[in-house]
């Protein structure tokens, strides 16, 4: 199962455009202070934890909250794990899930578990943010005319990988405001093929990645990889002797299927217990079954276990920062749309900044 990192923010896809030849739709409104400056929140979902984080108006980004499962959802989360994709729903199934949700029941029992841990992560994120549940329901929220136009593909899903990624400040545009600009300013971008591994007390899982963007409209994308392995999870370890072997032996075949001709050039961490020393060193053992390093004692070389800017990031919280990150973009640049110049100088008229450290 690929987790998902939510976000607190209006998501839309509109079909893209490869030739960036027509000019990128302008706004008709200006953004209200009260949105443009609000801070951006991203949840994370896990089989054994929920986590949130908040990116600030100002850039400062914050871990709010970590709760951790309980049994009903842990239970539902490692049913989804071995579960398939379901099938689309019947006409049946469509009316029972809207009158549910229009009685004020949970659209399915499923839901409602995974809204209550939501609710949870909201409650705590807003109450950090200084914004209170009401408030945040009633703020404005720009205009989106469905269909959008050819203006740009904007992702539907976040997955828990291309969400570390932006968390680790990889994979972002400088001109995130006007979609084309930052198209081809990504063009322009090599690709990136890197490994996201992480092992909580449920699971030890990993996707590779190959991709310019975090915040790619096609998640996953053609030649990605990815595993979970629920027989490997931190609470098995007392019951297998060779616990660490068949991590190192599970992590050592999983990193020999990256593309053909492509290298792994970053690692990124993520999950409760992915800085257990045991477990970095099986990933130093299967790196070097890959000839990524030289010897186990090597240090990282040429495949770094990134940390941006030289500050470590919690694995606990990468992919919560990185959907917080998309979070606050929304907030900012609106979808589908550009706005003018003259918003900027409309907002500090109102002299309604709402900027929250």
């Amino acid at each position: 199962m690929r987790l998902l990192a939510l976000l607190f923010s209006l998501i839309g896809s509109a079909k893209a455009n490869s030739d960036y030849f027509e000019p990128f739709p302008t706004c008709a409104e200006c953004l209200p202070a009260t949105v443009h400056d609000a801070p951006g929140i991203g949840f994370s979902l896990s089989l054994t934890s929920g986590t949130a984080a908040v990116h600030f108006y100002n850039g400062t980004v914050k871990n709010i909250a970590s709760i951790p499962a309980n049994p009903e959802y842990a239970a539902l989360m490692k049913r989804l794990a071995n579960s398939p994709a379901p099938p689309p729903l019947s006409r049946w199934e469509k009316l029972r899930r809207s009158f549910n949700k229009k009685v004020g029941r949970p659209a399915t029992p499923d839901v409602g578990i995974i809204a209550t841990m939501l609710v949870s992560l909201r409650d705590d994120a807003l109450e950090y943010a200084h914004i209170r549940p009401w408030v945040a329901s009633g703020l404005p929220r720009p205009k989106v005319v469905l269909p959008l136009p050819a203006a740009g593909a904007y992702p539907s899903q976040l997955l828990e990988s291309y969400a570390v990624f932006a968390g680790h400040g990889k994979g972002l545009c400088k001109h995130y405001k006007n979609f084309w600009q930052c198209a081809e300013e990504q063009d322009n971008v090599p690709l990136e093929t890197t490994l996201v591994v992480g092992i909580t007390p449920a699971d030890l899982r990993g996707e590779i990645i190959r991709t310019e963007s975090a915040f790619t409209d096609f998640q996953p994308k053609r030649g990605d990889r990815s595993f979970i392995d629920l027989e490997l999870g931190l609470t098995t370890l007392e019951d297998k002797t060779d616990f660490w072997v068949r991590v190192t032996e599970r992590l050592q075949s999983f990193c020999g299927t990256a593309p053909e001709g492509f290298r792994l050039g970053t690692i990124l961490l993520t999950g409760e217990n992915a800085t257990h020393p045991a477990f970095l060193q099986a990933l130093r053992s299967a790196l070097v079954g890959n000839a990524y390093l030289q010897r186990e004692g090597d240090g990282v070389g040429e495949t770094p276990i990134f940390h941006d800017r030289g500050a470590v990031i919690d694995p606990v919280f990468a992919a919560a920062r990185g959907a917080a990150q998309y979070a606050r973009w929304r907030q900012e640049a609106p979808i589908g749309c550009e706005e003018q110049d003259r918003c900027e100088e409309e907002r500090r008229r109102q002299g309604e900044h709402v900027e929250l450290r």
